[in-house]
């Protein structure tokens, strides 16, 4: 389940999805709601700080709850609290920054994660060159790690088709600067990609640069 799904919700619902996840995503604006009715199977408008409402969607059905709406702490407080309350077993909340992050912590988040604070970190190490090749960053059980295929030239779709379906590139640093390249975009050698997945993944990926 994704509660919030403007930006980082969005992409974590979809990513899902792709990875063949059941996802129920959740958002109190009827307009986003419709705008991810094709690509979501289950996506409904609804406050999920409405503990009824959440009951009749079936909640119990879900042991993880991700709370994507770190834009207004408030909210996210009380929807953490509506899914503790419910019994979800996992509730995983989005903060922007270590101030939201604590206060979630106390509220009953079993993880938080501040995806503009890391993504900000580790693109500035990527475009400075002060990462190592191997340096990961850690979000829950995922890692993100930079990677330079030396000896590859062509398209990424190509590339990767040897490695775990499960890795996801979120930035690829070459002649130009592309977030989420798709498989057409063009990979040279001495390029630098930013991907993330699980950590037997992407420890794979790494090792055999």
């Amino acid at each position: 389940m994704v509660v919030g799904l403007d930006g980082f919700g969005e992409n974590v619902a979809l990513a899902l999805v792709e990875r063949g996840h059941q996802v129920l995503g959740v958002d109190r604006n009827p307009t986003i709601v419709q705008h991810l009715s094709d690509n979501l199977q289950d996506v409904v408008a609804l406050d999920a700080s409405d503990h009824e409402g959440l009951l009749a969607l079936g909640i119990e059905a879900f042991d993880t709850a991700i709370v994507a709406i770190g834009g207004d702490l408030a909210q996210a407080m009380l929807v953490t609290l509506t899914l503790k309350d419910l019994g979800v077993r996992r509730v995983v909340c989005e903060a922007q920054s270590e101030r939201d992050r604590r206060v979630l912590m106390r509220v009953g988040a079993d993880e938080v994660v501040t995806p503009d604070i890391e993504s900000a970190r580790v693109v500035a190490d990527l475009l400075t060159g002060q990462a190592r090749q191997d340096t990961g960053w850690r979000f829950a059980d995922h890692l993100v790690a930079r990677w330079s295929p030396r000896h590859f030239s062509g398209p990424l779709g190509q590339l990767m088709t040897g490695y775990s379906p499960e890795l996801l590139v979120l930035l690829l640093a070459g002649r130009h600067l592309i977030y989420n390249p798709g498989p057409e975009a063009v990979v040279m050698p001495g390029d630098q990609l930013l991907v993330a997945g699980p950590e037997a993944a992407i420890h794979a990926l790494t090792g055999g640069g």
